[in-house]
């Protein structure tokens, strides 16, 4: 006798003239979920470590061929001491995201219909490994390294953060965006957001908003070599982040446009007059649309950049700055020394801050002394200690 986590459950009958319901047995909530290939359909596999035996049910017998073996155990018991005989042994080809055969020998029980177990007896005879950060099982199959990504919950019900990985070698052509095809764990229609985590060379990725079909999404990829590029199947990308119900996507409407934007720089202000020295201004654009828009922005702006004589402004918004000690003690530190023919150049710059208003004058216990430093441009700067 082997225990496999199978519980009774009820199902109503929707279309039935009474209210009764239907006893079945199924998997119980939360176990790591695999979709697998088999025989022309894709199907949920779900892995149980507490199962000392692969187990199936009635409905995959015509997926697979029975083995004319002895089955290992005459019956099963389910969550609540239920039994479920054993009616042979059939070995199934599954076939993974990664189009990869995997071999399975499995207990079919009367009672169970649609249900599929991997058990122990799968991983210890493959040596598989369950990587939960990952949310993926990983053997080696002689020179093979076979990845089964599989789905899990976390404690509200919604799907767990899991990597990424080709679904198929690819060829990049030179300095172009080509979409590539990936591995996610998300049902048929779920959006998720693909965040890259790991370095490929040449290839860029960008963190995308994608949906899942059959296991897999499509990203673009970036090469920005002049050669191509190959990215391997399997290769580890980054992390899917499947999206819930209390977040909303939005959809790009075509309202983002050149001329709503240069209409809406018009209406903030001065857009026309050039700045002061605009021509050695550099923005890192080239472009000769986009400079203009950056230009009239930077124009609308122009107190940000404009030296008032002792400081230069950091902003054109009245802020302030406030640091609450509350009741913590003083921090005692040293006082710095410097020269006395530095003390006139102290003075000065305080007293340039002072009138221009960046700091005010306190007389507490938490005043510091402040430090003169000298730049690598010879100028000098006033130091605040922390």
């Amino acid at each position: 006798m082997a225990r496999v986590s199978l519980v009774k459950q009820q199902r109503e009958q929707a279309n039935a003239a009474t209210d009764d319901t239907t006893e079945y047995v199924g998997t119980e909530d939360g176990l790591p979920t695999a979709m697998m290939e088999v025989g022309g359909e894709r199907r949920h596999d779900k892995l149980d470590s507490c199962a000392r035996y692969t187990i199936a049910g009635t409905d995959w017998m015509t997926l697979g061929d029975r083995v004319a073996m002895e089955a290992p155990v005459d019956y099963v018991e389910g969550i609540g001491g239920f039994l479920l005989d054993v009616v042979g042994v059939w070995r199934f080809e599954l076939r993974s995201v990664f189009n990869e055969k995997v071999v399975v020998d499995a207990c079919v029980v009367a009672g169970c219909t649609s249900e599929f177990l991997l058990g122990v007896d799968f991983m210890r005879e493959k040596g598989a490994t369950m990587d939960f950060d990952k949310n993926e099982v990983r053997y080696r199959d002689g020179d093979r390294a076979v990845v089964i990504p599989f789905r899990t919950r976390d404690g509200g019900g919604g799907a767990r953060v899991a990597a990424v990985r080709m679904a198929g070698k690819v060829r990049l052509a030179e300095r172009a965006v080509t979409p590539v095809q990936v591995s996610v764990v998300a049902d048929d229609g779920e959006y998720g957001l693909f965040l890259p985590t790991k370095q490929t060379g040449s290839v860029m990725l960008a963190a995308t908003l994608t949906k899942a079909y059959n296991g897999r999404a499509w990203v673009p990829a970036i090469n920005t070599n002049s050669t191509t590029a190959r990215l391997p199947n399997k290769k580890e990308l980054g992390t899917w982040v499947p999206l819930n119900e209390e977040m909303n996507i939005l959809s790009m409407n075509g309202e983002l446009r050149v001329e709503r934007l240069n209409e809406w720089l018009d209406t903030m202000g001065d857009t026309v007059t050039p700045l002061q020295d605009e021509s050695e201004v550099r923005i890192g654009v080239e472009e000769a649309d986009a400079r203009k828009l950056v230009m009239k922005l930077l124009r609308v702006y122009r107190n940000l950049s404009v030296n008032s004589g002792d400081c230069p402004p950091a902003t054109a918004l009245d802020m302030h700055h406030h640091i609450h000690t509350g009741d913590a003690s003083p921090i005692m530190l040293k006082r710095r020394r410097q020269a006395q023919t530095e003390d006139k150049g102290i003075e000065d710059k305080v007293n340039q801050m002072l009138n221009a208003g960046v700091i005010e004058e306190g007389n507490g216990a938490w005043g510091f002394p402040v430090v003169l430093v000298r730049k690598k441009d010879g100028e000098m700067c006033i130091l605040f200690p922390e």
